[in-house]
């Protein structure tokens, strides 16, 4: 029998709030033993950081652990003295939390960072753990740790930072590691590296892993046993082919089928395109296309700190967007999708190359013919949280367009703001609320009426659901294709997640290193890839164990 790590027992978590307490974790109790990967499953609000923060003791002000015992190797972590928990904190359990943006100290040193848990618990010497910190980071999978280890956070990637954070996490070697969204911020083939590298480094040690996620493709592929959370409960748990394959709770199945991994289904009727091919794909000449990039270049001048030169972030790019059409730039963060999408916007000059919109050259518009241009393409940002002025109300947000154009009076501008949130099934009452009242689907909505005051023709949507729940990302998706069909608008649609795009997308053009190496009808690419790197994209796909057990169909 496998040693048991971990004891969560009848836990309750109370938050104290302006409006009264709010039970956040409600008698939650799971195991975990060694050697063994539970997955934490739930929706935001679900309990299961708050469950996570618990285990580790780092619970937010204002919270308290009512009731229930959390035993860790025999030590009460629930009632432990500051001094225990010290001595328990990175020693017996690491954390790998889950941005490593605020995670890190912005002006230490990365080696620092990774050696300072060595010095905290008295294992090395100074010098010693300025060895063992570069030891950990090349056992995370970093390239040239010694030069990671002397720089600052800021110069590494997302992918890299979280690696530092699986470095810190498990360079004392401890026996039980909390893993708190630790992959959903990275690319599909990044995620699949980190999730890799997890179990190779804690497979043949016997630590047992908590790995707190929203994707049921992720815990479908990882772990040995789910536990399933809704509204601070557990509602099912059990190995992931019981739990998947034939869930019991109305919520899991919800989940099921919302996981853009594992959900078969598309979102909307689809239109049969052209073949794939590494050129671009055929347009219906009797429709055109309202958006068109022929050999697009963007060069950028690198700073003579990092050696000077050029760097060529987008190289040689052609795509057509079929009016009433989604076409799916996707790629690796660094792929260049995001540039060419602002140089398809004119929000930037590209180096050489051409943007048309209805078959007329705009790539040298400027000033009012330019500000003219900008009513008929919008964009929808990736984080609904950042992308709202948190001063405003609904009602301002959405018609700042209306005032930038002045377009109407203060009546009409209200009357169009109040028929926007209609079309975005968001009620009236939302008018009058500011972003930090609304959850993020909402905010999102709210992005998405902005985007459509002006009536453009053209939609870019940057990473529109990655912030968001699969329920809710679900939600959005099906509004969007209703949107579409409803007002003939067409989608740019920028993305990592090929789950995603499956979904949603006529057309697709993969990018890598700032070239498009396929491109093609999104049926045709995802059943017959051309390019390596398209099946890798494919390939890293989570809920590979679920899709294989159900044909994908769901």
């Amino acid at each position: 029998m496998s040693e048991r790590l971990l004891t969560v027992a009848d836990l309750a978590v109370t938050y104290r709030t302006r409006h009264g307490d709010v039970r956040a974790v409600k008698d939650v109790s799971l195991h975990v033993d060694a050697g063994e990967t539970v997955a934490l499953v739930g929706e935001s609000g679900s309990g299961k950081s708050t469950t996570a923060a618990a285990v580790v003791r780092l619970l937010a002000d204002g919270a308290r652990i009512e009731r229930g015992t959390v035993d860790l190797l025999g030590h009460d972590v629930a009632h432990a003295s500051p001094r225990t928990l010290q001595a328990v904190r990175g020693r017996l359990v690491g954390l790998v939390p889950q941005d490593p943006t605020v995670s890190l100290n912005p002006v230490q040193r990365i080696g620092d960072q990774v050696a300072e848990v060595l010095r905290i618990h008295g294992l090395v010497g100074r010098r010693g753990a300025v060895v063992a910190a570069v030891e950990a980071l090349r056992a995370a999978g970093l390239p040239d740790p010694e030069v990671r280890a002397r720089q600052y956070p800021h110069e590494l990637s997302g992918g890299m930072r979280q690696r530092v954070l699986i470095a810190i996490a498990l360079v004392a070697k401890p026996r039980l590691l909390v893993a708190d969204e630790p992959t959903s911020a990275l690319d599909v083939t990044v995620q699949r590296q980190i999730l890799d590298h997890l179990e190779t480094l804690t497979s043949g040690t016997g630590t047992g892993i908590l790995l707190i996620t929203h994707d049921l493709g992720v815990a479908a592929d990882r772990a040995d046993r789910i536990v399933v959370m809704s509204q601070g409960r557990v509602v099912e748990h059990g190995t992931p082919d019981a739990v998947l394959g034939s869930p019991q709770d109305a919520y899991t199945r919800a989940l099921l089928a919302a996981a853009p991994s594992l959900r078969g289904a598309r979102v909307r009727p689809r239109v049969a395109s052209a073949s794939s091919t590494t050129g671009p794909p055929t347009v219906d000449p009797a429709v055109g296309p309202v958006l068109e990039v022929r050999h697009l270049v963007k060069d950028f001048a690198l700073p003579r700190s990092a050696g000077g030169g050029r760097l060529r972030a987008v190289d040689d790019v052609s795509f057509a967007l079929p009016r009433g059409r989604t076409l799916a730039l996707v790629g690796e963060s660094g792929s260049g999708k995001s540039t060419t999408a602002r140089l398809a916007l004119r929000l930037t000059d590209p180096t050489s190359g051409t943007v048309l919109v209805d078959g007329q050259d705009v790539t040298g518009t400027h000033g009012e013919h330019l500000r003219a241009l900008r009513r008929r393409m919008q964009v929808v940002y990736q984080n609904p949280y950042a992308s709202l002025d948190p001063r405003w109300s609904v009602e301002r947000i959405v018609t700042e367009p209306l005032r930038a154009f002045r377009v109407g009076d203060r009546r009409t501008r209200a009357a169009r703001a109040a028929e926007l949130l209609d079309v975005v099934a968001l009620p009236a009452t939302a008018l009058q609320r500011r972003p930090a009242e609304l959850s993020g689907g909402q905010r999102q909505r709210v992005a998405i009426a902005r985007a459509l005051a002006l009536q453009p023709e053209v939609v870019v949507l940057d990473e529109p659901v990655s912030a968001l729940d699969v329920s809710v990302q679900a939600q959005v998706l099906d509004l969007l294709a209703g949107l579409q069909e409803g007002l003939g608008l067409s989608y740019l649609f920028i993305s990592h997640d090929l789950a995603v795009v499956r979904q949603v997308a006529h057309e697709v053009a993969v990018l890598q290193h700032g070239r498009v190496v396929e491109q093609g009808a999104v049926e045709a690419v995802f059943a017959d890839p051309r390019a390596e790197y398209t099946a890798e994209l494919l390939s890293a796909i989570p809920g590979a164990r679920v899709r294989a057990t159900t044909g994908g169909a769901r």
